[in-house]
């Protein structure tokens, strides 16, 4: 407790009182103002003390203010103790909050006067609403976010998550695919690894993964894990959004099954049909005059095309779902790029295209381990595609040569660019800019050609500057450690 002097302006220091941001006053126990400080009068638009003592807080503040006041410093009076409380104050540019004290000064152990000090918190008020508000937001979405969100700590320690997340972490049951419940016991060791990657590498995580339920079966997941970090890019924990996708996956399989099944059905008539206008052209069934084999010869082309799409089709579906297996030989590949480059003379000479093969290397470096037939199809997809588009008159330079453990084949023309967004894309499914340049495409390609060279180890790029076409390929050359089979 505090004692007041004689005089009470002798209780604050000059400095306080002149200084202090604070409100300061002091008032007698009829509500009176004694004395205050310059922010006093300040909020008031006052000049003097004068203005201010010998008034009650009913004279200077809004009713509702006052009646708060007089019940904390009786209280105060009474209980001998400082009372401390939060009202708002209506202003011209608008309300504001204020936290005050009143703290009752004592002598001889009688209450004799009442020091108020009081500031301004409407910001710290605001904030606290906002952050209310925001937790309310939180905690909504966390309630009926549909996947499986989830925080730990930097030890691996659950911290909080959305409505389901903590069944699914602690006991596996996913209940936002009608209660699924995850063996943890086998797939706990893989979730112990990706978050150590995490933690360590402060670096995200996606994966498709999959793991087995109490009865064995396969389940699969698409898993987003990330760090998070401080400001001083410390560790701090790491959040996990996974969500079942057992149900995509199954109309993925529909899907491959019906392709497959209508590629099947397709390509046996269509072969019969190669077979049989084949023989006519070769007067099988007799003489044909020119403009029969001329016609004859078209539908040839287009059946075999068609052959070729649907080839490609069954062999990037086959890739996708891992049933390829590759013949791996010893395969020399300079002799490769002439056999393709042979079957594309007359598509070129049409074009009046000048196929030009360079190679600064000898047969006996220019042979890899690789399933042939795989890599004459990525081969002869990027020269029918740099013949089709090429500028007519132009020459189509296609090279070979050593770089380091792998051959590089380069094929180079002149043609109609490729814009920026299409080369972002390139290698991906369904794309293609044949309908740019009113061409036949089919979009997978390119898709395919890039899943082949990944599966023998190697690579597939594309360079452009303008009308400049440039694509690389990257094959393991033999005795640099190249697998002999891979199964897929």
């Amino acid at each position: 407790m505090v004692c007041l002097p004689r005089k009470a302006d002798s209780i604050l220091l000059n400095g306080l009182m002149d200084s202090c941001e604070e409100i300061i006053t002091i008032n007698d126990l009829n509500y009176k103002y004694l004395t205050c400080n310059n922010a006093f009068l300040k909020h008031f638009n006052l000049t003097s003390q004068a203005q201010i003592i010998g008034k009650t807080v009913f004279e200077m503040l809004q009713a509702d203010n006052a009646d708060c006041i007089k019940k904390n410093i009786d209280e105060a009076i009474k209980s001998k103790k400082p009372q401390s409380y939060i009202f708002k104050v209506l202003m011209v540019e608008g309300s504001k909050i204020v936290h005050q004290t009143s703290t009752p000064l004592i002598k001889d152990g009688k209450v004799q006067y009442i020091l108020s000090i009081s500031r301004d918190i409407t910001k710290d008020e605001l904030m606290k609403e906002e952050l209310i508000r925001k937790n309310v937001q939180i905690n909504t979405m966390l309630e009926y976010m549909p996947v499986l969100l989830y925080m730990k700590d930097k030890n691996k320690q659950y911290l909080i998550g959305s409505k389901y997340a903590k069944d699914f972490v602690f006991y596996g049951i996913d209940n936002y695919a009608d209660g699924l419940q995850i063996d943890l016991s086998l797939a706990q060791g893989n979730i112990n690894a990706e978050d150590n990657y995490v933690l360590n590498n402060k670096s995200s995580l996606v994966i498709e993964k999959s793991a087995k339920d109490k009865n064995g079966e396969m389940h699969w997941y698409n898993v987003l894990k990330a760090p998070i970090l401080r400001e001083d890019n410390s560790i701090d924990g790491l959040v996990t959004i996974a969500r079942n996708i057992d149900k995509q996956k199954l109309l993925e399989s529909q899907k491959d099954l019906f392709i497959a099944t209508l590629v099947h059905d397709l390509k046996n008539p269509l072969l019969a049909q190669i077979s049989c206008i084949d023989q006519c052209c070769n007067g099988l069934f007799g003489e044909l005059n020119d403009t029969q084999k001329e016609i004859l010869s078209i539908t040839l082309e287009s059946a075999n095309y068609m052959k070729d799409m649907l080839y490609t089709l069954i062999n990037t579906y086959k890739y996708d779902n891992g049933n390829i297996k590759l013949n791996i030989k010893e395969t020399n590949i300079a002799e490769l790029i002439k056999t393709c480059i042979r079957e594309i003379k007359s598509l070129a000479k049409e074009r009046n295209l000048n196929l030009i093969f360079t190679s600064n290397i000898n047969d006996k470096d220019a042979t890899a381990d690789v399933d042939l037939k795989q890599i004459r199809r990525v081969i002869s997809n990027l020269l029918n595609n740099g013949v089709n588009y090429a500028y007519e008159n132009t020459d189509f330079n296609i090279s070979l040569e050593t770089d380091g453990e792998f051959l590089k084949i380069a094929m180079e023309n002149i043609g109609p660019p490729i814009d920026e967004e299409t080369q972002e894309h390139l290698f991906e499914k369904y794309i293609s800019k044949a309908n740019r340049f009113q061409k036949v495409g089919f979009g997978l390609g390119m898709y395919l050609s890039k899943q082949i060279m990944e599966a023998h180890g190697g690579s597939i790029s594309y360079q452009g500057n303008g009308d400049f076409c440039k694509f690389i390929l990257e094959i393991k050359r033999k005795n640099t450690n190249a697998p002999q089979k891979i199964n897929w």
